[in-house]
């Protein structure tokens, strides 16, 4: 039986953001496409502090709505980074974070601060929308290396999610700068998959997490240097 759209839009919100909405994950998986609308969504409420001038403030409201999920997988992938080839795939499935890890984040936030206070609402509504489409490219043209988040949601991923996830990316052509932010975010999601193919077999959750914030503070940082 077919979702409604009311079923999906609570299932994506309760899944991707903290916001107490009750979903089924289960009507997330089959319906991917809904990731960069999210995006969309969390883009304009992050964004509310930049409208009033109070960009700093927008870290703290990222951080609260969206969890640490991503952030988690941030630095498990940072972990996995700097280890030997043959400790990566053990250095990404342990659950302690290591020195990688603490410097990918600090990295992370370094670039959330540096950025938010140089951007304005479009920037950050753009820049959350290519972090939910990296995930949702990843999901839809990746293998998983094993079981785990990113091969139950994999299981259902098809290329009509990916096509019809990149409406919202319509919005990009509306300035120049956020046209060059998304071939940028196209570059970054295509690198974090050959890498992980190459050093794990595939793309699993971690990674999926880590492109969403890689490709969030990315573009941030590009529309900063570029304003």
């Amino acid at each position: 039986m077919a979702s409604t759209g009311l079923e999906i839009l609570k299932s994506s919100i309760g899944f991707l953001t903290t916001l107490p909405v009750k979903g089924d994950v289960e009507v997330l998986r089959r319906n991917l496409w809904i990731f960069p609308f999210v995006g969309l969504f969390l883009g304009f409420l992050i964004s509310i502090p930049a409208f009033f001038g109070l960009g700093v403030l927008c870290i703290i409201l990222y951080i609260a709505l969206e969890g640490i999920n991503h952030v988690d997988g941030l630095a498990d992938f940072g972990d996995a980074f700097f280890a030997p080839r043959e400790r990566k795939i053990v250095a990404i499935k342990d659950l302690q974070t290591g020195v990688g890890g603490v410097v990918f984040l600090c990295i992370y936030f370094i670039v959330l601060y540096h950025s938010f206070l140089r951007v304005g609402v479009f920037e950050i509504f753009i820049s959350q929308i290519l972090a939910k489409f990296s995930m949702l490219f990843l999901l839809t043209t990746s293998k998983a290396p094993w079981d785990g988040m990113g091969a139950y949601f994999m299981e259902f991923a098809n290329k009509k999610d990916l096509i019809i996830g990149a409406i919202p990316l319509s919005l990009v052509f509306l300035a120049l700068e956020s046209l060059i932010a998304l071939i940028f975010a196209l570059f970054i999601t295509v690198c974090l998959k050959y890498y992980s193919n190459s050093r794990f077999g595939g793309v699993n959750g971690d990674v999926i997490g880590a492109a969403n914030c890689i490709t969030f503070a990315s573009a941030l940082l590009l529309f900063s240097l570029l304003n």
